[in-house]
């Protein structure tokens, strides 16, 4: 019975890779008047990387908000060196109920002038024709837009984030032999969307207290008949996620994946969870020749799962195992923090983990 659960768990492993949704270079002959909004917080070695790369971008932009949300470091000061770049100061901690990101990105859409919206995190890089080809998805699909970068690294602890990014990328992927299926929600590092859908739902005003607004924002749209489309940046969109080292990148996991665990559709936390166990089953505690054929299949799903989704290697591939392990042990203190303690931390705040807001 084992045996066959772990042939099952390799193919689910396959078959959530051959639904990956990649972002295409794609032209567009419409006009728009973009509005790009970038909520940051202590984000002064990154903000120049994603203000260099919208100024370079081949498709006209009217204009770039940055929303600088009480940092404590130069964020402010960075972004008003560029030239036709507003920039919003927020003084002061967010107001009662609020979380910073979607109160930073709230008080961006409320001085933008944009019949397009695009919200876009601090650390995200883009490729020169990146806002055109989002733009090019809109015309198809219409709704909510997203993107999940690609990660890019410089030091070696970075790539800890092997397993989660890839349950990230599984949990919102769209199994097509289920049919007409729709996504658990949004990604929240880029996300576009229509002006007039983002104030019909209530914008970041209605995801205001969620931890995980991105996913939780997606819903809102998909509650009021609106579509939601997510894709994977590969080569168009990209992002170094935790640049400040190993503390940020624990604090970053912890924040979300629990949360992020109870948000996800049943159908694909039970294919994941399959998946897992044919993963755990497959670490060679003892080596024998089917635990080396079975060990050395999934470092070959594993190198192709991740190869397109950040700068991993075969290295990382052959080490699934210590990266799984990790990634239970992270899982177990998120857990704790989000339902025992109640309480994370990020980006220098300590946040309270209140019951989700979705019926407030």
């Amino acid at each position: 019975m084992l045996g066959f659960l772990i042939v099952i768990s390799y193919f689910v492993g396959w078959f959530f890779y051959i639904n990956f949704n990649f972002l295409k270079s794609q032209k567009t002959q419409n006009s728009y008047k973009v509005s790009v909004i970038i909520p940051a917080r202590n984000e002064e070695k990154n903000i120049r990387k994603i203000l260099e790369s919208l100024k370079n971008q081949n498709y006209p932009i009217a204009e770039i908000i940055v929303v600088d949300d009480n940092s404590k470091d130069n964020t402010a000061k960075v972004a008003k060196s560029f030239e036709n770049v507003k920039v919003v100061t927020l003084k002061s901690e967010p107001p009662e109920g609020w979380l910073g990101k979607p109160w930073a990105c709230w008080n961006g859409y409320k001085i933008s002038t944009g019949d397009i919206l695009i919200f876009i995190d601090a650390d995200v890089e883009l490729s020169s024709n990146a806002i055109e080809s989002l733009l090019a998805e809109y015309e198809k699909n219409k709704g909510l837009i997203s993107v999940w970068p690609y990660q890019r690294f410089e030091k070696g602890y970075e790539h800890f984030n092997f397993i989660l990014n890839i349950a990230a990328v599984f949990s919102t992927t769209i199994l097509k032999l289920f049919g007409k299926t729709k996504p658990i929600g949004a990604f929240g590092p880029l996300v576009l969307t229509s002006r007039e859908d983002y104030t019909k739902v209530g914008g970041h005003f209605s995801v205001k207290g969620e931890i995980v607004e991105d996913l939780r924002l997606g819903q809102i749209y998909l509650e009021n008949g609106l579509s939601v489309n997510n894709f994977l940046g590969y080569k168009l969109v990209k992002f170094r996620m935790y640049p400040k080292g190993f503390k940020e990148m624990l604090e970053g996991m912890t924040k979300n994946m629990a949360i992020g665990l109870q948000r996800s559709s049943l159908k694909n936390t039970l294919l994941i969870l399959i998946w897992y166990i044919g993963v755990l089953n497959s670490i060679p505690l003892k080596f024998d020749t089917f635990r080396l054929l079975l060990y050395t299949s999934y470092v070959v799903q594993f190198y192709f799962l991740t190869k397109k989704v950040g700068d991993y290697n075969l290295l990382d591939a052959l080490l699934y195992p210590v990266h799984f392990v990790f990634f239970i042990f992270t899982l177990l203190d998120s857990i704790f923090k989000t339902v025992i303690l109640k309480k994370v931390s990020w980006k220098d705040r300590e946040i309270v983990v209140k019951t989700s807001t979705k019926d407030e």
